[in-house]
């Protein structure tokens, strides 16, 4: 989804959120394809799930297993084999994501999004103290820049402007949709953003 469309979603979820209450999220996307950045756009916010908590990988299975997803997201080699369909990766695997697989992220991503939302308030709040949000948004883009340059393929140019000093744009993003993640409606919310109209 384009940055515009992000925006214009998250403006009408902050405007109407009540309407989102009853949207079923196994109900299909008639006329949607999925969009071809999805097994990046969902790898790089797990990777914003690995900075915010500690043992993150772990706590992730343990989330898989209690929402009922399959043994491919409590195993450490099918599930690291899933997130390198990520072509910006160090290792890349030239497989797609499955729609099931596609859904089962999507519950786990939002179902830790829920879990984390308290810090992603805070990385996101502007009425805290600017030297204080500055302190918090330095941290969290350390943690991730080095997870970045540990997983990712720092020859890739897009991964270098990512490293770059002060390019926060693409984090603050992925913080923004996490946020969108949570709460009731919070999975469909984050599956729309996948897709684009055909």
């Amino acid at each position: 989804m384009k940055k515009s469309n992000l925006i214009a979603s998250q403006n009408d979820y902050l405007k109407n959120g009540s309407k989102y209450q009853d949207t079923n999220v196994n109900e299909p996307f008639v006329n949607c394809v999925i969009a071809k950045d999805t097994p990046r756009k969902l790898d790089f916010l797990i990777l914003v799930i690995e900075t915010l908590q500690l043992n993150a990988t772990d706590s992730l299975f343990l989330k898989a297993k209690d929402i009922g997803l399959s043994d491919d997201f409590s195993n450490r080699a099918q599930f690291w084999k899933i997130r390198c369909t990520n072509p910006l990766r160090n290792t890349y695997t030239f497989k797609s994501l499955s729609s099931d697989q596609i859904e089962s992220l999507v519950e786990l991503i939002s179902s830790m999004a829920d879990n984390l939302y308290p810090l992603i308030r805070q990385l996101l709040s502007s009425k805290e103290s600017k030297t204080l949000n500055q302190e918090r948004w330095s941290i969290f883009t350390t943690r991730l820049k080095s997870l970045i340059r540990e997983r990712m393929n720092i020859q890739r140019s897009y991964i270098d402007s990512l490293l770059t000093e002060g390019n926060s744009e693409f984090f603050r993003e992925l913080l923004v949709i996490l946020s969108l993640s949570c709460g009731e409606g919070g999975a469909n919310r984050l599956k729309a953003s996948l897709y684009y109209q055909s």
